[in-house]
């Protein structure tokens, strides 16, 4: 899968143009979040909710490459958050910070040595409006590099996944809609993995 994605990067560049970084990669509303946790102890997986949160349990992993689309990219934070089982950010009352707007439903990784990370949490519902499909925000920060958002991870088999939607997805970090399978205990897996983002 990754050097398919590395092959179709280089098809859709002119002969002889290296990839540029995208412009306004790292403006980003909220991005900022990603520091509210030290980075120091992060470990390459992490469980999100509250044993307590309602929900249908889910497995979001993958690997972090580098741009090339097939080496692993080790120390790498990536931050997720989502809506709980009734479609919105659930919070208590007592959030600092960008918590008062994600919710308590975030957490942090860092990539281990094979660019591996892991979220154990529970499927996001879409919001009440439904005017999205049901989503799991995502930002990266490399070790030298200012922090980005990539496209958030999408489900399949939610029908707000449309083609229109499909069409619009501008490929940051690779494409975010994946395919959630149970597995035999009946938890959703599903893998997204990441292609960071072209530098200048």
């Amino acid at each position: 899968m990754q050097r398919w994605s590395s092959l179709w990067l280089t098809l859709c560049l002119p002969f002889g143009v290296e990839a540029q970084e995208r412009p306004g990669l790292h403006r980003c509303e909220g991005c900022e979040a990603i520091y509210e946790h030290p980075f120091d102890d992060l470990s390459w997986r992490t469980v999100i909710p509250l044993s307590s949160e309602p929900g249908e349990l889910l497995i979001l992993t993958g690997r972090v490459y580098h741009s090339d689309g097939e080496t692993p990219a080790p120390d790498v934070v990536v931050y997720a958050y989502h809506t709980n089982d009734d479609g919105v950010y659930p919070t208590r009352g007592s959030e600092q910070g960008w918590a008062r707007r994600h919710g308590y439903l975030r957490g942090w990784v860092k990539t281990n040595a094979a660019g591996e990370y892991r979220f154990e949490t529970i499927r996001p519902a879409t919001y009440p409006s439904r005017t999205e499909p049901a989503h799991i925000h995502m930002t990266i920060k490399e070790p030298d590099r200012q922090e980005y958002w990539i496209e958030a991870v999408v489900f399949t088999d939610d029908p707000l996944v449309t083609i229109a939607y499909r069409a619009a997805e501008e490929g940051r970090g690779g494409s975010g809609i994946v395919t959630p399978v149970r597995d035999s205990h009946g938890i959703w897996i599903v893998r997204r993995d990441i292609i960071l983002e072209p530098r200048s």
